[in-house]
């Protein structure tokens, strides 16, 4: 439904040319949520406004559906008022002089999406029903809350029945508790109305809950494409690993050949670790190992017969509901981790603890492999 090809886009500052975009290549399936996520500055926004048409990319080829939108250096440049997609932006963009169905209405009132008068409140009442905002459509626009101008830009958005959908950080301006709550509102919405969606979001928690699949940026460029589950579980780089929810990342040296099953033991600051290493990994390599705090496993004791067993004190803790946030002290290093409130475990309390061998990740120092 959308093919991006090969994207760049620099703009001009006052200290030199910036890239913003470098060469980025992705497509995204009809009815797809697909999520560009990043820290600040990474290109996300721009890669999102060449595709809505609302900043003009240096070279590369845009496509929505069987249409190329933009291709031969800007020869071909559809305008963003013709693409047929449907825009949320991060402030709203609500008009204050209007009342809510005033700003739904909006884009049938006027340019390329115009439609007959007399099916304009029909079109905005399914719109209005579709954002649950039904009844509200003569509140002025400066008496809605946060959630309620949410709902009415994307109703907006909506109200014309666009295939592609087009957010930008559309939930960041919102209380913690609303902003969870509409993910969920948002991708029931999306599903329901068969829509291709790209989202963009710094937030990772955000990504992981609405997204089919995440690509997450850095500098331009797409660090890694995939499902939810394998950007958490199977991170290709460090970067993606300590970007994507808490991690602990720690430096290692290889130690053993590697097996047939592809584990090898590595030697670090928390002790001798049997893993599976990549292909092509040397003795004496050094590498870093990431595994997550909810991988550790509390042991009641230490057993020789089983490996990456260590024993370590609780230096803090921290009760957040349902799980325990703790920082474990290991030798000369302090490893976080996560486990269920049931556990009883205290601050200055020694513990054992496994780091199961198949939740490690083994990352080859850039510039080796």
């Amino acid at each position: 439904m959308i093919r991006v090809k090969n994207l760049h886009k620099t703009y001009s500052t006052e200290r030199g040319e910036v890239e913003a975009v470098r060469g980025v290549d992705f497509e995204v399936a009809k009815g797809e949520i697909f999520t560009l996520l990043g820290p600040s500055g990474c290109g996300k926004t721009t890669i999102l406004r060449c595709i809505a048409g609302l900043e003009r990319p240096d070279d590369g080829e845009l496509m929505i559906g069987e249409q190329v939108v933009f291709a031969d250096g800007g020869r071909t440049m559809v305008t963003a008022h013709t693409r047929g997609v449907g825009m949320v932006f991060q402030s709203y963009a609500i008009w204050p002089h209007m009342n809510v169905f005033q700003n739904i209405a909006l884009p049938l009132m006027r340019g390329s999406f115009k439609i007959p008068k007399s099916q304009v409140r029909t079109r905005v009442q399914d719109a209005l029903r579709l954002v649950q905002l039904e009844g509200l459509e003569d509140r002025p626009a400066p008496l809605l809350s946060g959630g309620q101008q949410q709902r009415v830009a994307l109703a907006r958005a909506l109200v014309y029945e666009p295939k592609v959908l087009l957010l930008d950080e559309p939930l960041s301006n919102l209380d913690a508790k609303l902003r969870a709550d509409m993910r969920f509102e948002i991708r029931e919405l999306v599903k329901r109305l068969t829509l291709t969606a790209v989202y963009v979001t710094h937030d990772q928690e955000e990504a992981l809950v609405l997204s089919d699949r995440i690509a997450v940026m850095r500098n331009g460029r797409l660090e890694q494409v995939g499902s939810p589950r394998e950007i958490y579980e199977r991170p290709s780089k460090d970067f993606v690993a300590g970007f994507v929810g808490e991690a602990n990342m720690v430096e290692a040296r290889v130690e053993g050949a590697v097996l047939e099953d592809g584990s090898g033991l590595v030697s670090s600051p928390v002790g001798t670790l049997t893993c599976v290493l990549p292909r092509h990994v040397g003795k004496e390599e050094t590498v870093t190992l990431m595994f997550r705090p909810d991988n550790l496993v509390l042991c009641k004791g230490l057993h020789d017969d089983r490996p990456n067993l260590f024993p370590g004190r609780i230096v803090r803790v921290a009760y957040i509901g349902n799980r325990l946030k703790c920082e474990i002290q290991v030798g000369s290093s302090i490893l976080r981790g996560e486990f269920p409130s049931s556990s009883e475990i205290r601050e200055g309390e020694e513990i054992n603890f496994e780091i199961p061998s198949n939740r490690i990740r083994v990352f080859v120092h850039q510039g080796r492999h």
